[in-house]
């Protein structure tokens, strides 16, 4: 696949944001990320911010368009009213009828210049990371692509990279900055919001410190030597490790292979494809829709 990036010639910058909460400004409790938990709607407002932030950036580095997808829970969580009034948002929950990739859906409408990561987490498994999980931690205890440890910004690269567009920014706490270069590049614009404590603490910053930190960084990153899409051998294997083994088998009632006591083998040959199978298999393996389905 031919890689797009940006193109100073003739001016387009189309920007994609994707932004999830857990890594969002002084965000540090799950009390934080649902409806009716301690200090949701400030945490909306926090995150909201931290978005903006980034549009702002990429705006003063001239971009044309910005589209946010909204990836976190619910993925309503992004205050319309209070968004930038030049971006654009993808909003509504993750049914595979409705997002079918998920925290990018969107990206698949057209050609985009570059990739942000607003709020991101660290993955599954991580020791005494902050909010740790892997897109449904009450089922996923691990991902693996290719046999390689994956979270969320992994994943979602992947599937950017299969529409040509590279990441260029990552913001959230400093154990996911260390994660996202390790997996994406040492040479990945970061911002760093928060310095984690553990699974549930922070040190934290305020919210105009931070935004003025990411609209700069999202300015550095698009003025920066383009950087490269993230290309994933084909065809794709991914491998779920699921918490228990019944987890597992209800998953594997749509298809997959099973891998060992609590695990399940998918291959597709794309990464799309790929992807869209373990969701399909997450889903049906909740049996009722989880609120964040709804």
């Amino acid at each position: 696949m031919q890689s797009h990036t940006i193109d100073r010639m003739n001016g387009t910058k189309r920007v994609f944001i994707s932004a999830d909460m857990e890594g969002a400004t002084g965000v540090c409790h799950r009390d934080h990320l649902l409806a009716g938990g301690q200090d949701y709607e400030k945490a909306r407002r926090w995150l909201t911010g931290d978005v903006n932030a980034a549009v702002e950036g990429a705006f003063d580095a001239g971009a044309t368009e910005v589209v946010v997808a909204d990836g976190h829970a619910t993925m309503r969580n992004v205050l319309l009213d209070e968004l930038h009034d030049g971006a654009r948002l993808v909003t509504g929950p993750a049914q595979v009828r409705n997002r079918p990739l998920g925290q990018v859906t969107g990206i698949e409408e057209g050609r985009y210049d570059a990739a942000m990561l607003i709020g991101y987490h660290t993955r599954a498994g991580t020791p005494s990371g902050l909010l740790a999980h892997t897109w449904v931690g009450s089922l996923v205890r691990g991902i693996r692509l290719h046999g390689r440890p994956a979270g969320e910004a992994l994943l979602n690269a992947a599937l950017f990279g299969h529409y040509g567009v590279p990441v260029v920014l990552a913001t959230g706490a400093d154990d996911f900055c260390r994660e996202a270069r390790a997996d994406l590049g040492a040479d990945l614009e970061v911002v760093e919001v928060k310095r984690a404590l553990g699974p549930s603490a922070v040190i934290a910053m305020t919210p105009a410190r931070t935004r003025a930190l990411i609209r700069a960084g999202a300015k550095r990153a698009m003025t920066r030597e383009p950087r490269a899409p993230l290309v994933v051998k084909r065809p794709v294997l991914l491998e779920v490790d699921f918490h228990t083994g019944e987890m597992s088998r209800r998953a594997l009632e749509l298809g997959g292979a099973a891998s060992g006591e609590a695990g399940a083998r998918y291959e597709g040959g794309d990464i799309v494809a790929a992807v869209q199978q373990v969701w399909a298999g997450l889903a049906h393996a909740l049996r009722e829709e989880a609120s964040f389905l709804k």
